[in-house]
Parts: C-alpha cells; sequence; structure tokens
C-alpha cells in the first residue's frame, strides 16, 4: 500500500506530558516518509497518562498524520527497557525503521527523510541521526566518541557554530539517541538495547555493538534539529545524570573498553575526582557514589532515579 507507514517513531514520556505533546505536534506534521508513532509512558505514576490520552485524541483527528499509539508501562524501565518494547511494537508491525526520540527536541516536517534515504541506499549504515542545536543555534552534539577524556566519551563540535549545509556524512563512534534512525532488522540482530545501562549509556554501548557487526555510524550535518538536554534527569549537571553516567561508564569500560579509555577514566574520574567538587558537593558526591556503585557492579534501577531526582544522597 502507497500510504503505508515504514518508520516507527518511539517517543518517550516520563513525567513531562507537555514537552511530549509539542513533540507529537511536531510529528503529525511529517508526511514523508509515513510514520507510525508509538508514545511510551515509562510508568510516570502521576497525570501523564490521562494527559497524553487527551492529547493523542485531539492530534489524531487529523485522518492524513501519522497513526499513534499510547504504551503504558506499570513500571519505569529506564530508556532502555522502554525503548525495547518500542522495538519490539515496530517488529510486529513490520516497520522496517525506528527512530528513537527524545521528548526535548523541535523537529521539522522534513527531518526523517535524509535519515531513510541514507539508510536505504547504503547498506552499509546501521545507524544515522541529525546535527542536535542547542536553542542559541549552537551545536549540541553532531554525534560522539569513545577514548581518554572525562567519563571516557565527548560530544562532538559542543558548542561550535554547525557545520556548512553542504557538508557531507560524517562517520562517528556513536550518536547520543535523542533522535537516530535505524533499521528495525539491526536492532533486532543485536537485541536492542542493554537494559542494564537503564539511562545514559545505552546507546553508546548499542552502537559499539553494531559497529561490531560491521556497521557505520553517520551523522548528517546538513540536518537540523533542535534539542533541550538533560530533562528526564534534571539537567547536565544534577545529581542524577552525575550518578548514572560513572555507573555506566564503568559498565561500558568492562565490555567496550581499551588500555588508554581505562587510563582516562582512572585520571579524569578518579584521581581529579576533587575538582568536580568545584561545580557542587551534591552533584560531586553524586558522581563518586555512581562511581563505586560501578565498581561493585551494581545494578541501577527505578529506585535509584526516585531517590535522586526527590534529593536523597
Amino acid at each position: 500500500m502507497a500510504d503505508a507507514a515504514e518508520v516507527a517513531v518511539l517517543l518517550l514520556n516520563f513525567r513531562q506530558p507537555g514537552l511530549t505533546r509539542q513533540c507529537l505536534a511536531d510529528l503529525v506534521v511529517v508526511r514523508e516518509p509515513r510514520t507510525a508513532v508509538l508514545v511510551i509512558d515509562n510508568g510516570s505514576g502521576d497525570d501523564s497518562v490521562p494527559e497524553l490520552e487527551r492529547a493523542i485524541a485531539e492530534l489524531s483527528s487529523d485522518s492524513t498524520g501519522p497513526e499513534i499509539e499510547l504504551l503504558a508501562l506499570p513500571d519505569n524501565l529506564g530508556f532502555a527497557g522502554g525503548m525495547n518494547r518500542g522495538i519490539e511494537w515496530a517488529a510486529e508491525r513490520d516497520l522496517s525503521y525506528c527512530v528513537v526520540l527524545n521528548n526535548d527536541v523541535r523537529l521539522s516536517a522534513e527531518v526523517f527523510r535524509p535519515l531513510r534515504d541514507v539508510l536505504q541506499n547504503d547498506p552499509r549504515v546501521a545507524a544515522v541521526a541529525p546535527t542536535m542545536l542547542r536553542a542559541d543555534g549552537r551545536v549540541w552534539a553532531e554525534g560522539g566518541s569513545t577514548g581518554f577524556g572525562p567519563n571516557a566519551l565527548r560530544l562532538h563540535r559542543q558548542g561550535l557554530p554547525p557545520r556548512r549545509p553542504d557538508h557531507g556524512p560524517v562517520a562517528v563512534d556513536f550518536l547520543p539517541c535523542a533522535c537516530v534512525m535505524f533499521r528495525t532488522s539491526d536492532l533486532r540482530a543485536v537485541s536492542g538495547f542493554d537494559a542494564g545501562y537503564f539511562m545514559y549509556w545505552e546507546d553508546v554501548d548499542l552502537c559499539a555493538r553494531l559497529r561490531a557487526r560491521g556497521g557505520r555510524i553517520v551523522s548528517l550535518p546538513w540536518v537540523r534539529i533542535e534539542h533541550r538536554s538533560g530533562g528526564s534527569s534534571g539537567g547536565g549537571r544534577s545529581a542524577l545524570r552525575k550518578y548514572l553516567m560513572a555507573a555506566h561508564a564503568l559498565r561500558y569500560l568492562r565490555r567496550h573498553g581499551n588500555a588508554k579509555a581505562w587510563l582516562g577514566w582512572f585520571l579524569f574520574d578518579v584521581l581529579l575526582w576533587p575538582i568536580t567538587l568545584l561545580t557542587g558537593p551534591r552533584a560531586a558526591f553524586a558522581k563518586l557514589a555512581g562511581t563505586f556503585a560501578g565498581i561493585r557492579g551494581r545494578a541501577v534501577g527505578a529506585a535509584d532515579v526516585e531517590r535522586r531526582l526527590g534529593g536523597g544522597a
């Protein structure tokens, strides 16, 4: 059927129905390629589900827009676990491509077409994403790389002006999963996200496993979205984000790290930890706690999120 959906858009909500509604409003104007949208409420436990039901009913009144469904999970499975449920949904509907999407992005009506075209025309590419801009128009991320440095990773061109629109594709180590398109078959081949990451580093690990299969990870500088990062965790310097990043850096390094990456972790995240006190003791001690959790191999879950979002230690 000519107008059948070919792209699954997986949109995760955790206690931010207003942001999710705004993102849905952007999605309903996307006409090419045809999409089917799954909103995944990740056990919010607030009024998110009824608010999202109302928003979906209102936005679905346009018969030319995408099919929108709501999956209300009883528990918070984390970003990785929630998205894995979405990948299963896409596979059951035989949708060829999956877009993993944060609700804190603003999209244009044309954003998915070039991503789909790359995957359709180049079987070597396993994941593709637009350049993600901050609200001020500067780059938040153009993909990223792992290796020697704080947290063992860095986002490319952060804070710089975007590249020229005629710049070609850029191969990277990983793509932050605020807006990334994959083939559904590739995601199934690597069993989706590793749910043990819960939140943060799951995208770095997924891209590492796709690269291990021979897939290329590509950023498209001429395709752009706006991304306001850190909404679910309280921002880039929040105690929750510091805890999760530190804990999961160890999980990643155990699976994929080399000597240089381990040396960088020991230098920047252990020996130089006292410097993080300058950014605030709460975030610094959360990072330290995350490091100890990672060293012990302790699994991070919803209880950790609740405790740290609520201001606990």
